[in-house]
């Protein structure tokens, strides 16, 4: 008898619906802590050569997801594929290719930072100490300082230094942004955008800052309910969603609108955000009598993101003049 917990070794090798095109491949991934499912079921892709963003709610299972792809976590249930290996097989095989940027980053204490990438040359084949010492000249970080008083900003900086001095095929970046001041966070957001321009990586990162996000993702996931809610390249889901502002007519306080959209309040102005053309609903508010006049909206990633999460906003301080776009 099998523990409850217990990995699946033939689910893990079996490579059936992965996708070959892709340098990371989900199938119905799960992963439970506890009672609680963390991943419960998860797909996704992320083609070669595509920057991915990967959107969720705290504890919406980002890190663990990241973490599962480079082996320190094992799923529960799922295949998953990274670079064509199994990660909860041959992890350490992956990691040599990945570049991983975790957002818990821990370093010894009592090394320096050229001694702390001395540290790692050995592990990585492809390791450039040369490319290191070039990313720490561009992010400003001392390779004399000891690690043990670097600021967070710094330490930041140190781990992305160390997850693209060998070149890897994948970079995986979780929450590489958040806590930063503004001036370190586009300090580090620059040397992403020159590594993707120059070397044309596979990045998924992962991040609460949507306005980053929207500065270098090309394709976007979104996880909710353990689950992958929404996939697809960000310009093709900006198109295909739809944004209104509904004005409600006195006294139809508790009206609600047609379909499932996210829900902007301001009095009897109600802005809805669609994941899809929405003509049926559209149609509906056309015809309904609680409805003075509708008209569309600008949208971006934050609205997307509120979409697929069944989440409420908070109503914007300044809003843009409707367009038709």
């Amino acid at each position: 008898m099998k523990k409850r917990n217990a990995v699946d070794e033939a689910a893990l090798a079996a490579p059936e619906q992965l996708a070959e095109d892709s340098a990371v491949s989900c199938v119905a991934v799960a992963r439970r802590f506890g009672d609680r499912y963390v991943l419960n079921g998860v797909d996704l892709r992320v083609p070669y050569g595509s920057v991915t963003a990967l959107l969720g709610r705290n504890s919406a299972g980002k890190s663990t997801l990241l973490r599962a792809l480079v082996g320190l976590v094992r799923p529960d249930h799922g295949t998953i594929r990274v670079l064509d290996l199994n990660p909860a097989l041959r992890g350490a095989a992956v990691r040599r290719r990945v570049g991983f940027a975790p957002e818990r980053f821990e370093l010894p204490r009592w090394m320096r930072v050229r001694d702390y990438l001395a540290f790692l040359e050995p592990f990585y084949p492809t390791w450039s100490a040369a490319d290191a010492s070039r990313l720490l000249d561009q992010l400003g970080v001392d390779p004399g300082e000891p690690t043990e008083i670097l600021s967070k900003g710094s330490r930041a900086k140190l781990s992305l230094v160390a997850a693209l001095a060998h070149a890897p095929a994948l970079l995986l970046l979780d929450e590489p942004f958040s806590g930063l001041d503004p001036i370190v966070r586009d300090e580090i957001l620059a040397t992403v955008l020159r590594s993707l321009r120059e070397e044309q990586r596979t990045v998924l990162l992962a991040s609460h800052s949507i306005a980053d996000v929207e500065r270098v993702a090309d394709r976007v996931a979104i996880l909710d309910g353990g689950r992958v809610a929404l996939e697809g390249d960000l310009e093709e889901i900006a198109r295909w969603s739809v944004r209104l502002a509904v004005t409600l007519r006195d006294g139809a306080g508790d009206w609600k609108p047609p379909g499932a959209p996210s829900i902007e309040r301001n009095g009897n102005v109600l802005r809805l955000t669609y994941l899809g053309a929405a003509e049926d609903e559209q149609a509906d508010l056309g015809k309904d009598p609680n409805v003075a006049s509708f008209e569309p909206l600008p949208r971006d990633l934050t609205h997307i993101f509120a979409a697929a999460v069944g989440g409420t906003l908070p109503v914007p301080v300044q809003e843009p003049a409707p367009c038709t776009a």
